[in-house]
């Protein structure tokens, strides 16, 4: 695949906070390392190294050539939608994303008012103003078209090299915001990065009971905020998330355990 087409997906990934820093350089060193010196671009050489945001986005607009933009947005909605599938982003960032792109893409494209609208319509129906089922089913067929298209580019399915666990001291206090969860697995989800649950996790709460009891220490004082939002739209998974943390005090009373909601 031509390196343009590879930096156009990279801007357009990293703009809407998709791709990081670190992501962007990661593909400019597996530039480097498959083609021949005479044949890679100096500025490859400097995103290698780059390490402030203005200096990704302007040397990646160097490499970008406009002619290959619609089929680079295609292939970021193809990552996004792989991405929500194998549960690297919640629908609620899905939608983020969407808004996003929305920003991103030319006064007259035709997708301007379209992604808005689903994103917009999803949140909606969320809160009660509409059909959440069927804002989820339009969501899902619009990802779901752009599919094939992860298969141009992903940095996200390249392979990661293994990484050596780290002894991590346990937290005094944290804060779970769950106001933006849109479905129960983005409950588990958010719980997984806040509660630095393994990657193992199985997003259930048999395996949450087992985690948190076998696998991590909790911090001593968890503060839950959006509680009432999460209890009206998914009262079955927050009424189980109550019962579980109450469980774990039970259990393990002597460890000055907390919990808030809020």
């Amino acid at each position: 695949m031509k390196i343009s087409f590879e930096a156009t997906v990279c801007y357009i990934s990293f703009t809407i906070g998709l791709y990081s820093i670190d992501q962007i350089r990661a593909w400019a060193d597996t530039i480097i390392d498959r083609l021949e010196a005479p044949d890679i671009p100096e500025i490859i050489y400097d995103l290698s190294i780059a390490k402030k945001e203005t200096d990704i986005l302007r040397l990646l607009r160097e490499l970008i050539t406009y002619q290959e933009t619609d089929i680079a947005l295609k292939t970021v909605v193809g990552i996004l939608n792989q991405s929500y599938r194998i549960k690297q982003i919640t629908l609620y960032e899905v939608c983020e994303y969407f808004y996003r792109l929305s920003h991103y893409v030319d006064s007259d494209h035709e997708w301007k008012s379209y992604l808005y609208e689903i994103a917009a319509n999803l949140e909606s129906a969320v809160d009660g103003y509409g059909e959440v089922d069927r804002s989820k089913i339009e969501l899902d067929h619009f990802l779901n078209k752009h599919l094939e298209y992860v298969y141009l580019f992903n940095l996200n399915l390249s392979p990661n090299e293994p990484k050596m666990t780290e002894f991590v001291p346990r937290k005094e206090s944290i804060v779970i915001d769950v106001s933006r969860v849109f479905a129960p697995l983005d409950l588990h989800l958010v719980l997984k990065r806040q509660l630095d649950l393994p990657d193992m996790y199985g997003m259930n709460w048999n395996a949450f009971w087992d985690a948190i009891t076998g696998m991590v220490k909790l911090p001593r004082k968890i503060t839950i905020s959006g509680w009432s939002v999460l209890d009206e739209r998914f009262p079955e998974e927050a009424k189980t998330l109550r019962k579980i943390l109450t469980d774990y005090s039970v259990r393990y009373g002597s460890e000055n355990f907390l919990v808030k909601y809020e």
